[in-house]
């Protein structure tokens, strides 16, 4: 905790520097998604399926690489490698842990001490990666969106967002792994369809990455229907989320 208070004070000083920059950027992948095409400064965003760890992390990573300072508060399954994986430079990325070795946050479900910590995160670092307690009560959460908006950074929860409302919500869908033969290869990049909602998407959008791709990092894959079958009988192309295509806005 000392030594992220010790880095948040240096970080301060980059955000000072940035405040007057309404947006933070993301890697071209991932700008269909978010509704200015970047992180948007004050806002959470939620990642969320199978592939939401990874996709909080491609979120951070552009605007790391630019200069911006990232932390990562209690995701504590999700490691360094994995963010030097997908781009995130490590030199501009710090995590801390406040939780118990058994993964339950803080001094209970209601994440006292999750609070603490990511209010004194927020004060010094432009994108802060979490996941919210099971039970956390609105009022904390009403503080922290309060800190939020007043330090101009971004949240970016991993999972279950619970009484946070976040702005957008991508959810990770579909995932097809590249690289492996009958029998023989090596997994080398990892296709995930993504689609985001929330109260500041008018309409939800889609988008097919490879994340990793084939050299690190995240690149955008061509879109690719998937067979999808509710009855033996009847084979039906519809997106991952068995929605008609026309459901969704239509992007890239």
């Amino acid at each position: 905790m000392e030594f992220a208070r010790a880095v948040s004070a240096d970080a301060a000083i980059a955000v000072g520097a940035m405040a007057a920059e309404r947006t933070l950027p993301v890697d071209e992948a991932l700008v269909p998604l978010l509704p200015e095409g970047a992180l948007v400064r004050g806002r959470s965003v939620a990642c969320s399926g199978l592939l939401g760890p990874s996709l909080a992390l491609a979120m951070a990573a552009a605007a790391c690489r630019k200069g911006s300072w990232s932390a990562m508060v209690d995701v504590p399954w999700l490691g360094v490698e994995a963010a030097a994986e997908i781009g995130v430079p490590l030199e501009r990325f710090v995590r801390v842990d406040s939780c118990r070795p058994d993964g339950s946050v803080g001094r209970d479900e209601r994440g006292d001490l999750w609070g603490e910590v990511l209010g004194a995160v927020l004060d010094g670092f432009e994108i802060v990666i979490t996941r919210v307690p099971p039970r956390v009560p609105a009022g904390l959460v009403r503080r922290i969106t309060t800190r939020l908006r007043s330090r101009g950074g971004v949240l970016v929860v991993v999972g279950d967002p619970g009484p946070l409302s976040a702005d957008v919500v991508c959810e990770s869908g579909a995932v097809r792994w590249d690289g492996v033969g009958a029998g023989h290869g090596h997994l080398r990049a990892r296709r995930v369809v993504v689609r985001s909602s929330g109260r500041r998407v008018a309409r939800p959008r889609q988008v097919d990455l490879w994340l990793p791709a084939p050299g690190g990092g995240i690149v955008a894959a061509p879109p690719e229907p998937i067979a999808f079958s509710p009855r033996p009988e009847a084979a039906s192309v519809l997106s991952p989320w068995g929605e008609a295509p026309s459901a969704l806005s239509p992007v890239g």
